[in-house]
C-alpha cells in the first residue's frame, strides 16, 4: 500500500483503519471508523503498475477535517480497498451496540428487539425507573450486550444502555430507598439512571458480572466477511533469457548535433528553447524551466498526486 508515494502496510479492523511505513513503523496513522465521513474507491493509472485502485478517506476529529489517499500496490488484491465501504456500512449499522439510546425504537410487543448475537440473560418485572419524581414501573432486561428498561404503560419510554458505555453499576441510597444506579461515561452524556426493585441484590449482582464479562470479551457488532481477497493472487514467474549486448553507434555528440540542427537553439545560448541531452531519457529535449524536473512531469502525465510511481 502506498500513501503520498511512501510504501507501507494497510490494516483494516472492525473499529479502525491503520497504516504504517514499512521502513519506519513509528510513522503511522490510525483512523477510527467513527471519524470517517466518507470513503471513495476509484481506479487510476500508475506509471509502474498500470491500472490500480485508490482509496480516498475523508475524516474528521473535533473541529478538524482530513483527507487521506491510499494507493493499492498489490496487483493480486484488487478488491481489498473496495471492501472498505462494506466495513464502514457494517460499522454504521451496529451503533446500537455502542450508543446509549433513550426513548428509542427498541421494544416491540413488550419484547426487546434483539441485535445479532445478542441474548436475553434475565428479565425482571416491576422495576421502577427513578428518573422522574413519581417513578415509572416497567420491565428491566439484562442481555450479553446491554441493560435495557421500558415502561409498562408506554413502550416508547425506554432506555438502552450498552455495557461499553457503562462506567459503573452500584447500589446507592435514593429518596425512594435503595436503588441500582447505572453511571454512563462522560463521553456519552454522563447520565445517572436509578432503578428500584424488590430483587435488587440479584439484579445488581447479575448486571455487575455481565458488565465485567463484556469488558473482558466485548462484542462490537461489526460483522464483515474476513476474506477480503476473492481472487487468487497471480504467480509471477521470472524467466532468464539469453541476451547479447552489443555496442551502439549512438553517442551524445551525434544527439547534440541533431538537436542544434533541428531544435533551433544553440548550446549555451541561454535561450529558453535551448535543446539539451537528457541522460536519464536518452533523448534530446528542450531545457526545462528552473524548478521543473522530468520526474515531476511524469507525475502530471500519470494523473497527479494520486498516482504512484
Amino acid at each position: 500500500m502506498c500513501i503520498r508515494d511512501r510504501m507501507g502496510s494497510f490494516i483494516a479492523t472492525n473499529l479502525r483503519i491503520l497504516f504504517y511505513l514499512d521502513t519506519n513503523n513509528r510513522i503511522n496513522l490510525s483512523i477510527g471508523l467513527d471519524c470517517v465521513l466518507s470513503l471513495e474507491v476509484k481506479s487510476t493509472t500508475s506509471n509502474l503498475r498500470g491500472n490500480t485502485e485508490v482509496l480516498i478517506v475523508r475524516s474528521k476529529f473535533q473541529d478538524s477535517r482530513f483527507e487521506f489517499i491510499f494507493t493499492n500496490m498489490n496487483l493480486g488484491r484488487t478488491t481489498a480497498l473496495s471492501r472498505m465501504q462494506a466495513l464502514v456500512r457494517a460499522y454504521e449499522a451496529s451503533r446500537m451496540y455502542r450508543e446509549v439510546r433513550l426513548r428509542g425504537a427498541i421494544i416491540s410487543n413488550k419484547n426487546l428487539m434483539l441485535l445479532p448475537r445478542e441474548k436475553v440473560i434475565n428479565r425482571y418485572n416491576n422495576v421502577w425507573n427513578l428518573s422522574s419524581d413519581q417513578g415509572n414501573s416497567g420491565t428491566f432486561l439484562i442481555t450479553n450486550v446491554r441493560l435495557a428498561w421500558f415502561a409498562n404503560v408506554a413502550e416508547n419510554l425506554n432506555a438502552s444502555l450498552p455495557y461499553i458505555q457503562i462506567k459503573t453499576v452500584k447500589r446507592r441510597e435514593s429518596k425512594f430507598g435503595l436503588a441500582v444506579v447505572v453511571e454512563i461515561n462522560k463521553a456519552s452524556g454522563g447520565y445517572l439512571l436509578g432503578f428500584q426493585t424488590p430483587e435488587i441484590d440479584a439484579l445488581l449482582a447479575e448486571a455487575v458480572n455481565l458488565h465485567k464479562l463484556f469488558t473482558e470479551q466485548p462484542i462490537f457488532g461489526v460483522e464483515v466477511d474476513a476474506q477480503l481477497e476473492t481472487a487468487a493472487t497471480p504467480q509471477l514467474v521470472r524467466k532468464s533469457e539469453d541476451i547479447e549486448l552489443t555496442d551502439s553507434e549512438y553517442n551524445e555528440a551525434g544527439a547534440m548535433l541533431a538537436a542544434r540542427k533541428y531544435g533551433g537553439g544553440a548550446k549555451g545560448s541561454g535561450d529558453p528553447s535551448e535543446v539539451i541531452f537528457n541522460e536519464d531519457l536518452g533523448l534530446a529535449m528542450e531545457r526545462l524551466p528552473r524548478g521543473v524536473t522530468v520526474e515531476s512531469l511524469w507525475r502530471i502525465i500519470g494523473g497527479g498526486p494520486s498516482s504512484s510511481k
